[in-house]
């Protein structure tokens, strides 16, 4: 069974799972599919660079997309984003600790596997060592799977109000394509510099200041199609991972993905709830914003019951951004734990 036809088995499954309605559930369809047929015929594959490369613009661009600074201008407060910031360091040590002193992993990989949500940036920051980490991609599957359920449990709470899908008109094509084509040649330039995830990173520049500054940020979303491609794309490359695992392996990684996020989740209340304190901004909203969930769960989540969903969306989108940039403030210490 050859690469071309895994990813084709991953679309369908990504496709299939769609008509589920459940957040991020393309990714867990691709993924589910791709184990079983991986595990069924015991091959092993590794996806193509071109296929990494698309789904690093992709997934910039749809980031990038998505902030608008007059919105990012209005819900901006320097209290509440230096508590983003601590409510994310405190994640991320807390698990570094965990990871590395307690489960033993090498050093890369427990802050690989300990940074709080963007599963794509570190899906493509494992992939781009010489013998990607199982354990890096179970643990995040772990995460997420958890906070998807957390998040239908709180939503099961409120009064549903599904929100519309957002239209791209053919139109705004020819400028996707200007904003793809420079994430791509600046990507390319930057990793020769060594930027890590350069196609990413760039990505979300180019889109944020093309939309923003040429088009005054009438793009406000990037094609259902492209996301599905990404998303399903990621799960092929979750699904490749896993399958490598033997079941043990894939238990105690496991274990190790559900105390960490359940730290995480802690961790989060205690920010949220201190800060609400000291903003009188409500500590569930608060909660929504800071979890390291996906930006589209927890969005789904705030419209659902009613907490400010374009706060939520505006804080997550801030957290992605500042996760995606991890890459080029990180460089230097990154290489080097890669080594250890």
């Amino acid at each position: 069974m050859g690469v071309a036809v895994i990813m084709l088995m991953g679309l369908l499954g990504a496709f299939a799972a769609s008509f589920l309605n459940l957040p991020m559930g393309e990714l867990f369809g691709a993924t589910l599919v791709v184990i079983a047929c991986l595990k069924t015929t015991g091959k092993k594959i590794r996806l193509p660079g071109i296929v990494i490369l698309l789904v690093q613009i992709i997934l910039g661009v749809s980031i990038g997309m998505t902030v608008q600074l007059t919105q990012l201008v209005a819900a901006f407060s320097p209290t509440l984003l230096v508590g983003l910031i601590l409510c994310m360091l405190s994640q991320t040590m807390v698990s570094y600790l965990w990871l590395n002193k307690k489960e033993g992993w090498r050093p890369f990989e427990s802050l690989l596997g300990a940074i709080p949500g963007a599963l794509g940036a570190i899906l493509v920051l494992n992939e781009e060592q010489e013998k990607p980490s199982p354990k890096v991609i179970v643990s995040h599957t772990v995460r997420l799977l958890m906070l998807v359920v957390l998040a239908g449990f709180i939503a099961a709470q409120g009064a549903e109000v599904l929100p519309k899908d957002a239209v791209f008109p053919l139109s705004w094509a020819g400028h996707l394509i200007a904003i793809a084509a420079m994430s791509f040649l600046l990507g390319k330039l930057t990793g020769y510099l060594g930027l890590p995830a350069p196609f990413m990173v760039m990505g979300l520049f180019v889109s944020l200041a093309y939309n923003n500054w040429l088009l005054g940020g009438v793009i406000t979303a990037v094609p259902k199609e492209l996301i599905l491609f990404a998303t399903s794309m990621l799960g092929v490359l979750i699904g490749v991972r896993l399958a490598e695992t033997t079941a043990r392996e894939a238990i105690r990684y496991s274990k190790a993905g559900f105390i960490i996020t359940a730290m995480g989740i802690a961790i989060t209340i205690v920010y949220a709830l201190a800060f609400s304190f000291i903003t009188t901004k409500e500590w569930e909203v608060l909660l929504l914003s800071w979890l390291p969930g996906s930006v589209e769960a927890m969005t789904a989540v705030a419209i659902l019951i009613g907490l400010e969903p374009a706060f939520v969306a505006i804080n997550h989108v801030m957290r992605l951004s500042l996760l995606y940039m991890l890459p080029s403030v990180c460089k230097t210490p990154l290489q080097q734990l890669s080594k250890r």
